[in-house]
């Protein structure tokens, strides 16, 4: 496996009394993953967008005020030509109930290692490296605690698992600085930030969200987005998606894997741009270079697609060989009509060759006449 860095940071504070001032609603922790092959030319784009847009100094999200939505995102478009990938961890800090991650080492500690288990499970020549938190003696229990409890972790791998870097010394985690902190405009209520949605959209072919706790709600998007859009219809496909990864998600079949990833990044872009239908080289293309799964068109069709769809999962598709999850009636309509432009003239045509056969052998031989054949036998006398 390719050896890959992942550049790890944070936004929003460890309280969980989210009602008080200065508390964020949510906690987001960010990984930006780089193969080693680009970190070069990625150090490159982080140097120039320091000296076009910071001035040769640190890159914080903190910097760009929050009204200057245009400066922020020019800056997300110049970051976006690096060959990176993004694993976020949204925490909505409301539903934490256990008294645990109220404390504040716990806290970080369980967040990290859930982000930490989560990648070091589909590839385990990651390298991890933080912004630096607490003391020098905190660091290091913080590693070492890390190291002990993901039990994904390959023991015979040379690298370290965890390692914590200073952000002024590191540009890559001055990345992860900068994309959890305009993410987080998009989830926290207390920053939310208008045209916020502008960041998903730039960033949504390289990024990989899990919300904690795993709700349908997160995933839908705010009621004021009424465009086309019906909220029945949407979580009816959210709520079978999550159904499915929650039965399959501790199942290693590569095809499994391939169909988790797959709802994932569905349900993701149904939040981020809910029209829009995914190519089928884009998601092939997404499993080969992100979980290293390659599949060709009809496997993928077959195995992912049609697996899903066999367990009742609504994956619509376009004319154009897009698929996505429903979120209206059209949607909807437009999977039952693809679906009866093939079947109606087969139909048809099992019909003609059936009546020819049996006219004629003056009605002798029935093509049909067989146990296996009854419903569609059943189906075809309808049409007369």
């Amino acid at each position: 496996m390719t050896k890959i860095l992942a550049h790890i940071d944070e936004f929003g504070t460890n309280s969980i009394e989210v009602q008080k001032d200065g508390v964020t609603s949510h906690f987001l922790i960010c990984a930006t993953l780089i193969e080693e092959k680009n970190l070069i030319s990625g150090q490159k784009i982080i140097d120039q967008v320091r000296k076009t847009h910071f001035q040769n100094s640190e890159i914080k999200s903190s910097k760009v005020k929050r009204t200057h939505h245009a400066r922020r995102l020019s800056i997300l478009n110049d970051l976006n030509e690096i060959d990176f990938t993004i694993y976020l961890i949204v925490v909505d800090k409301k539903e934490i109930n256990s008294e645990g991650l109220s404390i504040k080492q716990s806290f970080y500690k369980y967040f990290n290692k859930l982000l930490v288990t989560d990648l070091n499970r589909i590839n385990k020549k990651i390298t991890f490296l933080a912004d630096q938190i607490g003391t020098a003696e905190y660091q290091k229990s913080f590693q070492k605690y890390i190291e002990n409890e993901v039990t994904q972790y390959d023991l015979f791998n040379e690298n370290k698992l965890f390692e914590f870097s200073d952000s002024k010394q590191n540009n890559l985690v001055q990345l992860s600085d900068f994309i959890v902190g305009s993410l987080a405009k998009c989830f926290d209520t207390k920053h939310f930030q208008e045209n916020s949605s502008d960041y998903l959209k730039l960033l949504k072919d390289k990024l990989n969200i899990r919300f904690w706790p795993n709700k349908v709600a997160n995933y839908l998007r705010q009621e004021n987005e009424t465009d086309n859009f019906d909220p029945k219809i949407a979580q009816l496909s959210l709520t079978l998606a999550k159904d499915y990864i929650i039965r399959n998600e501790n199942k290693v079949e590569t095809d499994i894997t391939a169909q988790i990833y797959l709802l994932k990044y569905l349900m993701l872009i149904q939040k981020v741009s809910p029209h829009y239908f995914v190519q089928t080289q884009e998601l092939m293309d997404k499993l080969k270079f992100e979980i290293g799964l390659d599949y060709s068109t009809r496997l993928f069709r077959k195995n992912i697609i049609g697996h899903l769809r066999d367990n009742g999962l609504i994956i619509v598709s376009s004319n154009s060989g897009g698929y996505k999850l429903p979120v209206n009636k059209s949607d909807l309509t437009e999977f039952v009509n693809r679906y009866n432009s093939i079947i109606q003239p087969m139909i048809a045509r099992m019909k003609k060759c059936r009546d020819s056969v049996l006219l004629g052998s003056m009605n002798e031989i029935d093509i049909l006449n067989y146990p296996e054949y009854e419903t569609l036998r059943e189906i075809i006398e309808l049409k007369k």
